[in-house]
C-alpha cells in the first residue's frame, strides 16, 4: 500500500471511530434523558463497532490511547506536546522572546 493510501487508511479509520464514539454518547445522553422512544444512533453500525470498539475505547486509560495516536501519527501535527494536562483550563502561550512587537 503506498503512503497516501496508507494516510487515507488512517483518516478514515479515524473518522469512522470518531462518528461511532460520537453515537454512543448520544445513546447515553438518551439513556440519562429519556424524553420520548427513539431508536439507537448506533443501531446501524456493525456489531463490531458497537459490542468491541466502544466499550473497550472507554475502559482503556487516556494516557494509552494518546501515546497510541501519536505513534501511528494520527495526532495534529506541528502542535507542542502536553502544551496542557486534560482538565487543565486553555491558557494563551507565553510571550516569545524571539517575537519583536513593532513600536
Amino acid at each position: 500500500m503506498s503512503p497516501s493510501g496508507v494516510t487515507e487508511q488512517k483518516r478514515r479509520l479515524r473518522a469512522r471511530s470518531e462518528q461511532v464514539l460520537r453515537m454512543a454518547a448520544m445513546d447515553d445522553v438518551a439513556r440519562r434523558y429519556p424524553r420520548r422512544t427513539v431508536p439507537s444512533a448506533l443501531s446501524d453500525e456493525g456489531p463490531f463497532w458497537r459490542f468491541v470498539f466502544v466499550p473497550l475505547y472507554r475502559r482503556v486509560p487516556w494516557e494509552f490511547k494518546a501515546r497510541a495516536m501519536r505513534k501511528l501519527k494520527m495526532t495534529a501535527q506541528g502542535w507542542p506536546e502536553q502544551s496542557r494536562r486534560f482538565g487543565e483550563p486553555w491558557r494563551p502561550p507565553a510571550p516569545s522572546a524571539s517575537r519583536s512587537d513593532p513600536e
